[in-house]
């Protein structure tokens, strides 16, 4: 239901003038979800979520993500239980489809509280890879916990990209 929902604010927030209009824009706009199952652990950057968008898209509209974590440990402290985001830093990224070429940061690294469970509105463009990543600080004990992230998004082209603005958002922490 909540694609739907989506989809219906984004065909909205175009303001249509007619429904045939309206319904062009609810036609394109695709819903797509996304995400990973993790082990929460320190270090390296993980890869919390990941997509590679069509070539033939225009635009890949990012607009919720949620994530949480949880162990199956059934002596764990929360054991089968959803908790917040693991604390840490998280930041957006896309690379180009051919590995040879550098990764390119959307976003700062931000708290993960701002990325894991939140409303967003970030556009990418099509024919590239977007990915959400993680530095987590450790966690609170030797049990091993899991982090599953899930990532709204809509395939959306140029007329509904064009109506909705441009893709900056600005990210500050002090």
């Amino acid at each position: 239901m909540l694609q739907l929902e989506h989809q219906q604010r984004i065909a909205q927030a175009c303001a249509p003038e007619t429904v045939a209009e309206f319904a062009r824009f609810w036609h394109d706009c695709k819903p797509v979800k996304f995400g990973n199952a993790v082990p929460w652990t320190t270090g390296a950057p993980v890869t919390l979520a990941d997509y590679h968008i069509p070539g033939d898209a225009a635009y890949l509209l990012v607009l919720r993500v949620e994530s949480y974590t949880t162990t199956f440990v059934a002596a764990a402290p929360g054991f089968g239980l959803f908790s917040p985001p693991p604390p840490g830093t998280a930041h957006w990224m896309f690379t180009d489809s051919l590995v040879i070429t550098d990764d390119y940061r959307i976003t700062p690294d931000e708290p993960t509280h701002i990325f894991l469970d939140t409303d967003e509105f970030l556009f990418v463009k099509g024919g590239q890879k977007v990915s959400l990543l993680a530095s987590l600080d450790p966690p609170p004990d030797a049990n091993p916990r899991i982090v599953r992230t899930l990532v709204y998004a809509y395939l959306v082209g140029a007329l509904i990209a064009d109506r909705l603005g441009p893709s900056e958002t600005t990210y500050f922490s002090e």
